[in-house]
């Protein structure tokens, strides 16, 4: 009696296991603390000059960029942009170093808004494209004076935010997580460290640290316990896991149910997510695997639990969280553009 009660137990373990496949576990070392914004010359020299995410980028960095732009969220111009800065940086190509800074200056002498997301959607590449070319001094503080500027702009936000700022500090969806992205690198590139330290205490508040939590949250039935921007480990609902479940978005594929509907927002928001943190954790202002590696679950849980891996121009997160973070998502290359940033593929190749 005493071996087949260990038997039916054992049958029972292995059974979890098959429906709450473990997190898939990363081995190598994770990117220590930088002292650059996103990736420093040293890095870049590193990194390959051949293969099709370098054919990539390169081809991007070369086209015919459209009009720099952060009134139109759904631009490729900022991630064109981004191309052209990391291609000349590899390559030391001082003629494609001068368009990349041209271009930069254009933003700074013409940028209509239109919403937060937007602003917060095409940010982030122009201003890493700003730290990876070097401005000289007037330019330099042109395009901070700009960046502090569109910080506080009024415009249409979310969970009460009126401006990138904010929006922020308040909104738990993809808004949210992509206007911290954007400030995380405005604050470093202009050197703000209390502005930095109030976005960092925000995602630590939302991947599930213990700073305190002034987000706003909707009353959504894919929420377990305490209200957070990811489950925590081991939440679940009638016996299915939602332990890495971004409620805030999982919901606009609609209230709870199993199986779990599948959708994009919980995508874009662990793509700003992941921006975001990759940036706080090079500042040394917040550990990249803060919150029992929320974002290393959230990954998980879409990939796996929900069979909704990232496609299209959510392929970039998987190299960031691989690269920076706890498991092994990568599923196809190259990722070419994304919403907010991209390239990763080649920029965490070496």
């Amino acid at each position: 009696m005493k071996h087949l009660r260990t038997l039916v137990a054992l049958t029972a373990l292995l059974a979890t296991a098959a429906c709450h496949p473990p997190l898939p576990i990363r081995t190598t070392p994770r990117v220590a603390p930088s002292g650059s914004l996103w990736i420093s010359p040293r890095e870049i020299a590193a990194l390959p000059t051949s293969g099709q995410a370098w054919s990539a980028m390169y081809g991007a960095a070369v086209s015919q960029w459209g009009a720099p732009t952060v009134a139109d969220q759904d631009s490729r111009d900022d991630t064109d942009t981004l191309a052209g800065a990391l291609v000349a940086a590899r390559l030391n190509d001082e003629a494609l170093r001068t368009k990349v800074r041209r271009h930069l200056m254009q933003l700074v002498a013409y940028h209509p808004y239109t919403r937060v997301l937007a602003l917060a959607r095409q940010l982030p590449s122009y201003v890493i494209a700003a730290d990876v070319v070097g401005l000289d001094a007037a330019s330099r503080s042109a395009f901070s004076a700009f960046l502090r500027s569109a910080t506080t702009h009024k415009m249409a936000g979310h969970s009460g935010g009126t401006d990138l700022a904010s929006t922020a500090l308040l909104s738990a969806n993809n808004w949210g997580t992509m206007s911290r992205a954007a400030m995380a690198a405005i604050d470093v590139y202009v050197g703000d460290r209390g502005s930095l330290a109030a976005i960092a205490d925000t995602q630590d508040a939302w991947l599930g640290g213990s700073s305190p939590n002034h987000l706003r949250y909707s009353v959504t039935t894919w929420h377990v316990g305490p209200m957070r921007g990811i489950n925590a480990p081991g939440a679940q609902r009638d016996g299915h896991s939602l332990d890495g479940v971004l409620p805030e978005d999982q919901r606009r594929t609609g209230e709870y149910q199993w199986p779990a509907p599948r959708g994009t927002y919980p995508h874009e928001a662990l793509q700003g997510a992941v921006v975001a943190s990759v940036i706080l954790h090079r500042a040394g202002a917040l550990p990249f695997d803060a919150g029992d590696h929320a974002l290393a679950r959230a990954e998980h849980w879409l990939t796996v639990m929900n069979a909704n891996p990232a496609s299209g121009d959510d392929r970039n997160t998987p190299w960031l969280i691989d690269q920076y973070g706890r498991g092994s998502f990568v599923i196809s290359s190259p990722t070419s553009t994304a919403k907010n940033m991209a390239w990763s593929d080649w920029t965490a190749s070496a």
